[in-house]
């Protein structure tokens, strides 16, 4: 198109990533400036457009890691799907995302994306996933109550999340990710109502937030998935009820209700756990 310049290269420079953070915030008033300090994701590829130095449509894959009916699965993600107002129309957003598509399908047999307009992807080959909240009323007896809230501006908390990062295993065999904490760390920081607490005899990392109802268990990160019944006590709750977000087989539980919801999450590809109750992160952006 007359006056615009494709390019793909930019994802990972200072400048290209500054004006990618502009287009986002410009686009969603999501502010990802943060992850200057704390952490780019390096696989992140961007496909786009540029009007002279000015970043005007965008599409952006990153490298997922699945675990999914027992199997590890290779996926690519995709995010920071943008086009600035004055070029909407022009065919720029179809033009990215067939790109990003032709990338990501000779490499990888999954796409997965989050959204709130399901209907500009289904022309592209995606549907629509249903997840499930996990919940159930609960009273321990015995609380150690042996925990640390971290902080993302501390720099030894994020080295130590970093260290747990590298060493965690997934949530859940049938549906849970591994992904670099970039989006994990985004969320914490935009949503300052979760708590990263670490748990030093589990040697795990919990995110929680509590609402009027329950407590929501966000996300676990640790080395060996700890029981509910183990988290809970590190973090001296006593009675109440208890929402689990991501899928709950290995915490040694079975909840006693299940609620169907929908997330936002679109799959390209064949996906295992589809039809049946699962969660994935709730840690993500």
């Amino acid at each position: 198109m007359k006056g615009l310049r494709y390019r793909s290269d930019y994802a990972q420079t200072d400048t290209g990533f500054s004006e990618l953070g502009r287009l986002i915030n410009d686009t969603f008033e999501i502010d990802i400036s943060p992850l200057n300090r704390l952490g780019h994701d390096p696989s992140i590829i961007a496909f786009g457009w540029w009007h002279e130095e000015r970043l005007v449509a965008n599409v952006s894959l990153y490298e997922r890691q699945f675990y999914l009916d027992g199997n590890r699965v290779f996926a690519f993600g995709v995010q920071s799907v943008a086009v600035r107002p004055d070029w909407r129309g022009k065919g720029l957003f179809r033009d990215l995302m067939l790109r990003a598509l032709r990338y990501a399908d000779t490499r990888a047999e999954l796409v997965i994306l989050v959204t709130g307009t399901p209907e500009l992807y289904k022309p592209f080959g995606f549907r629509q996933l249903h997840e499930t909240i996990f919940s159930a009323e609960l009273t321990l007896q015995n609380s150690t109550t042996e925990y640390r809230d971290l902080s993302l501006d501390a720099a030894e908390d994020v080295s130590l999340l970093r260290d747990i990062f590298s060493r965690r295993v997934p949530t859940s065999l049938l549906a849970a990710a591994c992904d670099h904490p970039s989006l994990f760390f985004l969320r914490a920081v935009l949503t300052p109502d979760i708590r990263l607490v670490y748990l030093p005899a589990l040697d795990a990392v919990a995110a929680l937030r509590t609402t009027r109802e329950a407590l929501v268990l966000m996300d676990v990160v640790a080395a060996k998935i700890p029981t509910l019944e183990d988290i809970l006590a590190n973090i001296g709750f006593g009675r109440g009820r208890v929402d689990v977000h991501f899928t709950p087989d290995r915490l040694g539980w079975k909840p006693q209700r299940q609620h169907r919801v929908d997330n936002g999450y679109m799959v390209r590809g064949a996906f295992a756990p589809e039809g049946q109750a699962f969660m994935l992160s709730d840690m993500r952006v």
